[in-house]
């Protein structure tokens, strides 16, 4: 970076692309020209097209301070969604920070899921507990659909974080500022023994990698998202034990739907078999991988 940043002569538009690919290749960054021009997007206020068109453009010497900081943090593995402080999910942005869990492009199957069976049931209204609230992209994206169906709903949705709680309703003014039917709680699902009433659906993307294998995750995640979010630091089965003992109680109704973890499949089924649950399907991502399952009572 030092090419870049110790010149006084303002450097190109396509010189810092460059100069700053180069860099993060180096380091064996994935997509590192993409993360470098999202990177620049993010500093001039642009989108990709409009950087195409600016490829000769100078930048600032402001520009060229922010800029060296986001390489900076890039170089440092730090993911580039906390970097631009937004993710997308479900054909929206996100704002997310190092105290939620970055949305995966696997979590958006259990949105889909849910909202084909909700069609399905072509009710007119529908309730959903969420278990892990996280950025709130699970919870609002269904919304933002149900909306779009003209489907009345009401969705709570808990986690044991404030700083997430905080991040959700950032995410909700964001992209539903006038929705009232969403309420995210701080609250320790491990504190529930039963629910006061039923819901149509319980769904969760829980902390699930088992603390073995957390220990070898790659330095982008292991080192900045929060671990509470990824492991239950024993054997990734205690949220689930706790979701399907919550759901066994006859006060719940409906369904559940979960992500899981790649080879987790027999040991939840050992989990909802202890809990009485027989009726259960699992569907693959896009990788081939079981990663959504389905639980009817």
């Amino acid at each position: 970076m030092k090419e870049i940043i110790q010149t006084d002569i303002p450097v190109k538009v396509t010189d810092y692309i460059s100069l700053s690919t180069k860099l993060l290749r180096e380091k064996n960054i994935l997509d590192a020209r993409l993360n470098a021009e999202l990177m620049l997007c993010d500093v001039l206020k642009c989108n990709r097209i409009k950087l195409y068109l600016d490829f000769e453009k100078p930048l600032s010497k402001e520009e060229v301070k922010i800029f060296k900081d986001y390489i900076k943090r890039r170089l440092k593995n730090e993911p580039l969604q906390y970097i631009l402080g937004r993710a997308p999910f479900y054909g929206m942005d996100f704002i997310v920070n190092k105290k939620v869990f970055i949305p995966r492009q696997e979590t958006e199957l259990l949105v889909e899921r849910v909202l084909e069976d909700i069609s399905l049931l072509g009710r007119e209204r529908i309730s959903i507990f969420e278990i892990g609230t996280g950025s709130g992209c699970i919870s609002i994206s269904i919304a933002k659909n149900l909306v779009k169906e003209k489907i009345d709903f009401e969705i709570f949705s808990i986690d044991n974080s404030q700083g997430a709680i905080e991040v959700a309703l950032e995410n909700l003014k964001l992209n539903m500022p006038d929705q009232k039917n969403i309420k995210f709680y701080m609250k320790d699902v491990f504190e529930i023994n039963k629910l006061n009433k039923s819901f149509d659906y319980i769904i969760s993307n829980p902390p699930y990698i088992s603390y073995v294998d957390y220990e070898k995750l790659e330095p982008e995640v292991k080192n900045f998202e929060p671990e509470a979010s990824l492991t239950d630091k024993e054997q990734g089965l205690k949220f689930y034990k706790k979701i399907f003992e919550i759901a066994s109680n006859e006060v719940f109704k409906g369904k559940i739907y979960c992500e899981i973890g790649f080879g987790q499949e027999n040991g939840i089924k050992e989990v909802l078999l202890l809990n009485n649950f027989k009726d259960f399907s699992f569907y693959r991502d896009y990788n081939g991988i079981k990663r959504i399952l389905e639980v009817k009572k």
